[in-house]
């Protein structure tokens, strides 16, 4: 069975460090922000993400207005989503149905869709460069609508399984629901999958860059 979490080099190993340690610098060079960061995250419990990550999505959401943002995956931290972007609009994409029953139950007042993915992560290999195998249907409230901010931290994608249904076609359709100068998030990209997409699907020319908090996260700037 194929793995989706890659082997750590001693090269990895050196690069993850060094990555953390710059994170740390650049929280603590940016205190209000990660003051902030940690008021709305003592507020809201099922938060995974650390300060480091979350200081780099917040300054994305504050350079707009009156930001869109889009959330692959619902949970509990999706009302700290919701207050970091209070001058804005945010809504949430969620494929396992009992939870999106769980979660919509207990926050009724998040705006958030049930959706359906195509492939299963075994598939990734083989649909890779056919994009018309990743297409999602998607309420018209989300695809009438291109995007200030989107954060990919679902489906499940944990493991190699025809259960799993992988994050191929949330990566590729964060590609093209973006606006213009518009962020897109990759969470856990440390994993095979979630890299390999991002760089066919995002591209080298809007790698902005990649900051490791809890896990590995990649920031695209169109």
């Amino acid at each position: 069975m194929e793995s989706v979490t890659a082997k750590k080099s001693t090269r990895d190993k050196v690069e993850s460090f060094l990555l953390k340690i710059k994170a740390i610098a650049y929280s603590l060079f940016n205190l209000q922000d990660l003051f902030r960061v940690v008021k709305l995250h003592k507020q809201h419990a099922g938060i995974q993400l650390r300060p480091a990550e979350l200081i780099k999505i917040i300054y994305a959401i504050d350079e707009f207005e009156q930001c869109s943002m889009l959330i692959f995956g619902l949970g509990n931290d999706s009302p700290f989503w919701c207050r970091a972007n209070s001058n804005g609009r945010t809504v949430f994409l969620e494929d396992f149905q009992p939870w999106y029953d769980k979660i919509t139950m207990k926050y009724p007042e998040i705006e958030a869709y049930p959706v359906s993915y195509p492939c299963n992560i075994t598939q990734w290999r083989e649909v890779m460069d056919h994009p018309e195998r990743l297409e999602v249907e998607l309420p018209d409230e989300v695809s009438g609508n291109k995007w200030d901010v989107i954060l990919v931290d679902g489906p499940l994608g944990h493991k190699y399984s025809e259960e799993i249904p992988g994050r191929m076609s949330s990566i590729y359709t964060a590609s093209q629901l973006v606006g213009k100068n518009g962020y897109v998030f990759v969470h856990d990209a440390q994993r095979i999958v979630e890299n390999a997409y991002s760089q066919h699907y995002l591209g080298k020319k809007h790698f902005l860059e990649k900051v490791r908090g809890r896990a590995l996260l990649l920031i695209y700037r169109f």
